[in-house]
């Protein structure tokens, strides 16, 4: 794909990791933000799997796997030109570029033959706000990040379920008060559900986002792990998520890290 007009002077360049990652995102419209960084933790990840994530943004969840894998495939698929000119720098920026390969296309379009075989893992932040609900930004980067206007849940998991091997994993993000719609379609695309976390923002606070793991033709037995917090008082971020910020944790059963 052709590179952007983007210079520089339009980015920022931030560490993530305590500085395992180098990122650059766009000084204004979309840049990550902490639900990503959420997801990245919650996904389980062995070497030489064949990864896939939809909706990269800049590319923070697959370098973040690829890290973690040290070998195996990702791609990362994202629609936005701006974006994926983003992700491809900080691929190589990141010393990746064996691993990572950025796919500029609307990921209803993937197919195996464009990843070269089966998935074994796909991940996913989807845009969380159904068109017609919210307020939409005017800045239409972030606007297609935030609302469904160039993909949805409804699309990544009926993309999942083409290119999942069987038993294949596929992680989400997604609002807790539109998790009944997201098991619902899971489960519409034989995506079985087997783990899932909700986050709070902080303890006696109602759920804000819901972190579910599904297995492709996966029999039905879903585990219900603790919930997590965000900040345990004030601004002050819990342990668990300090942990998570400074790529020493990951969201397993109680926090348990299966990084290497």
């Amino acid at each position: 794909m052709p590179k952007t007009n983007q210079t520089d002077s339009d980015l920022t360049s931030d560490t993530i990791y305590r500085g395992a990652l180098t990122l650059k995102q766009p000084r204004s419209g979309y840049r990550f933000a902490i639900d990503a960084l959420l997801l990245a933790a919650f996904t389980h990840v062995k070497p030489d799997q064949l990864v896939v994530d939809l909706g990269t943004g800049v590319g923070v969840v697959a370098l973040t796997m690829a890290q973690r894998m040290g070998r195996g495939r990702v791609f990362a698929v994202e629609i936005q030109p701006r974006l994926a000119e983003c992700a491809r720098q900080n691929t190589e920026a990141n010393n990746l570029q064996s691993l990572v390969e950025v796919l500029e296309m609307d990921w209803s379009k993937l197919n195996r033959k464009k990843i070269g075989g089966q998935a074994q893992l796909i991940i996913c932040n989807p845009p969380y706000r159904g068109l017609g609900t919210g307020r939409v930004s005017p800045d239409q980067e972030e606007a297609m990040a935030r609302h469904e206007l160039k993909g949805s849940l409804e699309t990544a998991a009926w993309t999942t379920e083409r290119l999942l091997a069987p038993g294949g994993s596929f992680s989400v993000i997604y609002p807790a008060a539109r998790l009944v719609s997201l098991l619902t379609i899971l489960r519409k695309y034989d995506l079985e559900p087997k783990r899932l976390r909700l986050i709070h923002s902080r303890p006696k606070e109602k759920a804000r986002l819901a972190l579910v793991e599904a297995r492709l033709g996966g029999g039905e037995e879903l585990e219900v792990h603790p919930p997590l917090y965000i900040y345990q008082t004030g601004k002050e971020y819990s342990a668990e998520v300090e942990a998570i910020l400074s790529g020493e944790g990951s969201i397993g059963p109680a926090g348990q890290s299966d990084s290497p």
